[in-house]
């Protein structure tokens, strides 16, 4: 009796044992395969974790992770704060030894819109370089029940941002109805920045000033911090790192000089001052070889794609010819 329930409870176990291993292996094929993981956060997460980080660029959405550069990886996250740039950085180079790396140089790392934004590039939402399963990642356990379940959600990618919903000004009322028109035209062929009104432009670019002025003495923030860590743990590590300022139309300009509390200027004497502390080149849009009309921006900020390929490598070959 003993030996038939010692060998029933064998042959059970042995099932589990061969089970257990098939229903991982299936999961994971589905997350790699399931439409539902077609969302720009679990793309991000894959092309982090399989990539070569040797040679790439770090930023917000005007880096993304599609490469427009031959032999660098894009690794960059609409939103992106400094916290989750030194993240990325510990993540790839504690067992990579980094190359040529670009940095994104914009004021918007210290913007005044980050400060209700959710981190989404965590050490627990990153998907292990060692053990490279997407079963690693905190995010795909939290979305694979709503996903199996049909109930999962699409997260969009929205490079305008929306205005606060408890802002009423006259302004802010204005921008929402162009917001909403540029969101109905981004995705027709050819579409750019000036199939806009004049005054449409003008109102969201406004907007999107006053939400990427950088914050109070945030030179001395836990932001400015986590920066510079990165910068230095690259250093540290070997890297020949540059800093590109990315295109803006000359509206942006113009208005970053004339908000009220303006901190552009600021901010510019912060990157020239990190470029010579750490011995960086530090690379403006305004030094390419290439003239930057609104007809070649998405919108105040954003390049349309072909233009996007087009900068890139020249930022490149600023950086590092």
């Amino acid at each position: 009796m003993l030996s038939s329930i010692s060998s029933s409870s064998l042959v059970r176990l042995a099932v589990l044992i061969l089970t257990l291993p098939a229903c991982v292996l299936g999961i994971e094929a589905y997350c790699h395969l399931s439409g539902r993981y077609a969302a720009t956060t679990y793309y991000f997460l894959k092309n982090a974790a399989f990539t070569d980080p040797t040679n790439a660029v770090f930023g917000d959405s005007h880096v993304m992770a599609t490469s427009r550069i031959p032999g660098f990886s894009f690794y960059g996250w609409a939103g992106e704060q400094p916290e989750e740039l030194n993240t990325l950085v510990r993540y790839f180079y504690d067992g990579t030894k980094p190359g040529k790396i670009i940095i994104q140089a914009d004021p918007q790392w210290f913007g005044k819109y980050h400060e209700q934004r959710q981190k989404f590039v965590t050490q627990r939402n990153l998907i292990s370089r060692r053990f490279p399963s997407v079963l690693t990642s905190a995010y795909y356990w939290e979305t694979l029940r709503p996903n199996l379940v049909a109930s999962g959600y699409d997260i969009a990618n929205q490079i305008i941002s929306q205005a606060a919903a408890d802002d009423a000004s006259p302004l802010r009322t204005r921008a929402t109805a162009a917001e909403k028109k540029w969101v109905e035209l981004f995705s027709q062929p050819h579409f750019n920045w000036t199939w806009l009104s004049p005054d449409e432009r003008e109102d969201l670019t406004a907007v999107r000033v006053q939400e990427q002025n950088p914050q109070p003495d945030f030179s001395r923030s836990a932001a400015a911090a986590e920066f510079e860590d990165a910068i230095s743990r690259l250093v540290v590590r070997g890297a020949t790192v540059c800093l590109f300022r990315t295109p803006v139309t000359q509206d942006y300009l113009r208005m970053t000089t004339s908000i009220p509390d303006s901190r552009f200027a600021e901010f510019d004497s912060y990157m020239n001052e990190i470029a010579h502390r750490f011995k960086l080149r530090h690379v403006d849009f305004r030094d390419l070889p290439r003239d930057f009309h609104d007809t070649a921006f998405a919108n105040s900020d954003h390049l349309i794609d072909r233009e996007s390929s087009a900068v890139w490598p020249l930022a490149a070959r600023a950086c590092f010819d």
